[in-house]
């Protein structure tokens, strides 16, 4: 091939290795959207109308509006590459916007390495190519330039070519983000392959975000691939998981504290089949986030957990924590659900100034509360203290202060001294029913 006027439009990092290498053997003139002092260094317009071929090194997401702001300045019959790391949006763009000018040959391409991959050359190295309009022979001519360099090149469409780099190509840079975020360093006892690991990172995270953005979001099978990996790395986790977490006993988590309604609903699941759990034991556990955390990490083997009530609608507490963590929904049962409120033995309820509850039960009891204590300021407990078995327990250890009441089980106000106020405070009175899940881990597939 004889020496070419060469244009590359983009100098970012790629931008700046391709022209390198391609001084070599052509004269290359460069340009961006950001203008800097180089003597290769011309305007678009001007790198248009002297170049023969022009390469696209810009990212994906902004290649379509490179491609129309030279549109209007292309000599007819340039050779037009563009080097993103997908293909089928790319060489869609490039047929769309640039058909209006004449005599143009368009090519797909992809050098499937960077600055950090050809740190020692480009042998071997693979490159994807792809006629897509215009002068075969230009094509032709180039794709043995290509070779010439010691290439690798590849012909394959743009849309097997994403398919194929949503694996070898999404799924490395996938990977390399998802290492860089453990932050992981060089030890003294470093095998080959943790050496390896260490510079899969080093290659992937020196590429910006933008690219490793660009080419996850705009290959259409990427998605696909990142399903199929979440789904891979959840297998070999649950694998490692016990079958028991303690051999003895099974471990029932709550969402509550000693004397919530989550401890009755689980001791009632369990009684009803008495058979399948000859011996366990209760971990309280207080929010539903702990409960479904507690079995993701395999210190639980079922988890109890209220979802929904008659009067006062989904549990948000529950809905929230299940859109964070998955689970295995194994059976959903009801309880009648009956409130009261006690306060401390050394305080009179008159002195009473506020009611701390779990905010679902404030709920339940809207109306009656309005009726019977609309003095009383409403609160709900932050982190643990959601829990209104908890709450009991405060109040009676000094947590809380006195002047405070709790609107919990009744059971709660003898294991905590109580003094109870007032009882059966639910709106719907004996049809106040709960509904309660009984989960556990999410099952594995093999």
């Amino acid at each position: 091939m004889q020496p070419k006027q060469v244009g590359i439009v983009g100098y970012g990092r790629f931008g700046r290795f391709w022209a390198d290498l391609l001084r070599k053997y052509h004269t290359v003139w460069v340009t961006d959207a950001v203008p800097f002092k180089d003597d290769s260094f011309l305007p678009v317009e001007e790198l248009c109308e002297r170049v023969e071929v022009l390469f696209f090194c810009v990212p994906i997401g902004r290649l379509e509006a490179a491609l129309t702001a030279v549109r209007d300045h292309l000599r007819p019959g340039t050779i037009i590459f563009d080097t993103c790391s997908v293909k089928q949006a790319p060489a869609a763009w490039m047929l769309e916007n640039l058909s209006s000018v004449e005599r143009l040959t368009l090519v797909a391409t992809h050098p499937m390495f960077g600055p950090d991959s050809a740190r020692s050359g480009v042998e071997s190295l693979p490159m994807m190519t792809w006629f897509l309009s215009g002068d075969k022979e230009d094509y032709t001519e180039w794709h043995g330039f290509f070779e010439g360099l010691g290439l690798r090149v590849v012909e394959i469409s743009p849309e097997t070519h994403d398919r194929l780099a949503a694996y070898s190509q999404g799924v490395t840079h996938y990977i390399g983000r998802v290492l860089g975020e453990l932050d992981l360093k060089p030890t003294p006892i470093d095998t080959q392959g943790f050496s390896i690991l260490l510079s899969l990172i080093e290659q992937t995270c020196n590429d910006s975000w933008e690219l490793f953005h660009d080419l996850q979001i705009h290959n259409p099978y990427t998605r696909e691939m990142r399903l199929a990996l979440e789904g891979a790395l959840d297998e070999v986790y649950a694998a490692l998981l016990p079958e028991r977490v303690d051999a003895n006993a099974l471990i029932i988590g709550v969402q509550g504290g000693e004397g919530s309604f989550s401890e009755e609903a689980g001791q009632t699941y369990i009684a009803g089949r008495s058979a399948s759990f000859p011996k366990s034991r209760i971990a309280y556990l207080f929010t539903t986030k702990n409960v479904l955390q507690a079995l993701h990490r395999g210190e639980i083997d079922f988890g109890v957990f209220a979802i929904q009530n008659a009067a006062g609608g989904v549990v948000m507490e529950s809905v929230l924590a299940m859109s964070e963590t998955n689970c295995a929904i194994i059976e959903m049962f009801d309880l009648v659900i009956n409130h009261s409120i006690m306060h401390h033995p050394e305080t009179a309820f008159k002195d009473v100034d506020t009611l701390i509850s779990h905010p679902q039960a404030l709920a339940q009891c809207k109306r009656t509360l309005r009726e019977r204590h609309p003095h009383l300021k409403q609160v709900s407990g932050e982190g643990d203290l959601i829990d209104q078995a908890l709450c009991a327990k405060e109040l009676s250890s000094g947590g809380l202060p006195k002047t405070t009441a709790v609107l919990a089980p009744r059971v709660c106000a003898d294991k905590f001294g109580l003094t109870i106020h007032d009882d059966g405070l639910q709106d719907l009175g004996d049809k106040n029913l709960t509904t309660f899940v009984w989960a556990t881990r999410k099952p594995r597939r093999r």
